[in-house]
């Protein structure tokens, strides 16, 4: 059963994927002769990152269906996409050269590198900053570099509120504005702390594999690894965007020598099976991605999977997809996580671990820095509090 009755949804649920069989293709055709909204399809492609896909098989398989003024338009942001893919390429070769150059080891992920990784084409994905993994020890020289080169952080921070960033947090966001607006983040971790991701980076610099990319090789991260990362990615943001479905069953589907095994054991040793296998149930179910079947019997033993899938379909395909609010978030993230003492773990290191919105908001002076930590439970709650009164709900943990 399709997890939406919109003919709409129907046709970008058959279009997420990176190659048609040929009983893809009959189905995409099938779905065009329906009766399709397509600024509503239009739409709904961009808000999931759709757009390259949308083009490429409906220009394929049944172009001379689709009326001319939505292809032309669906071609125009197509090449767009093509222009700021090769242009953040280029941009992403010249920031590793910058920090091979002075001896920091770094990883390029997501953007082009998982671009060819899941489909095998630049164009195929959108995106629109670049995401480098470095160890963490090498962010302040990482910092130096960026801004001696016209880069300006995000937040403008202390000298103890950046050590505080790099022990509490797990990224440095970085724009510039000249020649060409541009945004970087620098990661030593993939999601906060309070999610109870505890990654060993340090096995995964051990795992890499080589990349090639406009004659260029890179070092990038294994398909186990990404795969993982992928799935908390999207488990952190509620699986909010098809793209990021799409993502995982590109990868399964090109990439056939994955340690299905190795990957399992890791996930489960870190307390992130559930949300392995709510990716992989995703990808499988709404895309047919060829998930191993001794693999699909692990995704569905856990009980927990099938109705978190649900309730992310139902949101998926809403008509509005506005983000939940804070205290759904947080139970949906907790029901995330397999283990109840993760669930305590949680709460605690969202309560007590000072973010850069908390030096934002009441901006103290370095040495009574310690201050933040009794003070953040009671910003939390008169933030969440206050709107909770008033009827609406916050969208985000800071």
């Amino acid at each position: 059963m399709m997890p939406t009755s919109r003919h709409e949804d129907q046709l970008l649920i058959c279009v997420a994927r990176r190659s048609l069989d040929d009983a893809g293709a009959e189905h995409l055709r099938a779905l065009v002769r329906r009766e399709i909204d397509w600024e509503h399809l239009v739409q709904t492609a961009r808000r999931h990152c759709l757009i390259p896909l949308l083009y490429h098989h409906l220009n394929s398989v049944c172009r001379e269906a689709v009326p001319s003024q939505v292809m032309a338009q669906l071609r125009d942001e197509n090449q767009e996409n093509t222009q700021s893919s090769l242009f953040l390429t280029g941009e992403l070769l010249k920031l590793m050269d910058l920090l091979e150059g002075n001896g920091i080891h770094a990883i390029p992920f997501k953007g082009p590198t998982l671009a060819l990784s899941a489909y095998g084409e630049l164009g195929f994905r959108q995106f629109s900053d670049l995401d480098i993994l470095v160890h963490k020890q090498d962010v302040p020289a990482v910092r130096k570099l960026l801004v001696d080169r016209g880069f300006r952080p995000k937040f403008k921070l202390t000298a103890v509120q950046e050590a505080a960033l790099l022990h509490y947090d797990y990224v440095y966001d970085f724009g510039r504005e000249q020649p060409t607006r541009l945004w970087v983040e620098i990661h030593w971790g993939i999601v906060a702390r309070y999610f109870c991701f505890d990654f060993d980076f340090t096995r995964v610099w051990d795992r890499l594999e080589v990349l090639t990319i406009a004659q260029r090789q890179l070092r990038t991260l294994s398909p186990e690894d990404l795969l993982m990362i992928l799935c908390v990615h999207g488990s952190r943001h509620l699986w909010n965007r098809l793209a990021w479905i799409s993502d995982i069953a590109g990868l399964i589907e090109r990439r056939k020598d994955i340690n299905w095994q190795r990957m399992l054991r890791d996930a489960a040793a870190l307390g992130s099976q559930r949300m392995l296998s709510l990716g992989l149930f995703l990808a499988g179910k709404l895309l047919e991605a060829p998930i191993p079947q001794e693999v699909w019997q692990t995704v569905l033993a856990d009980p927990g999977v099938p109705a978190l899938a649900e309730h992310v379909e139902r949101r998926l395909f809403a008509e509005e997809n506005a983000a939940p609010g804070v205290f759904e978030m947080g139970l949906l993230h907790l029901r995330m996580k397999e283990r109840k003492r993760d669930w305590v773990k949680s709460c605690v290191r969202l309560l007590a671990t000072s973010t850069v919105y908390d030096w934002m908001f009441l901006p103290l002076p370095d040495w009574l820095f310690f201050l933040y930590y009794p003070l953040r439970p009671v910003r939390l709650a008169g933030k969440y509090g206050a709107k909770l009164l008033k009827g609406s709900e916050p969208r985000e943990f800071d």
